[in-house]
């Protein structure tokens, strides 16, 4: 059995906030949340891989 997550990065100038999250949906929603700040958001499987927009979005919506 494969684990899915994602973890959603948020950085700003010297600091730099990782949430771990089960699913595309709840990624969305994290990213979403930290964007409002102005912070640069990267989203990425577990295994590091950086996830497009697009491509969460799909997975989210396939939930």
């Amino acid at each position: 059995m494969s684990v899915v997550g994602y973890q959603v990065y948020s950085k700003n100038g010297d600091g730099a906030v990782r949430v771990v999250v089960s699913s595309a949906k709840q990624a969305l929603a994290k990213a979403d949340e930290l964007a409002e700040s102005g912070n640069d958001i990267q989203i990425k499987d577990l295994a590091g891989r950086i996830i497009d927009t697009a491509t969460i979005i799909e997975l989210a919506a396939h939930e």
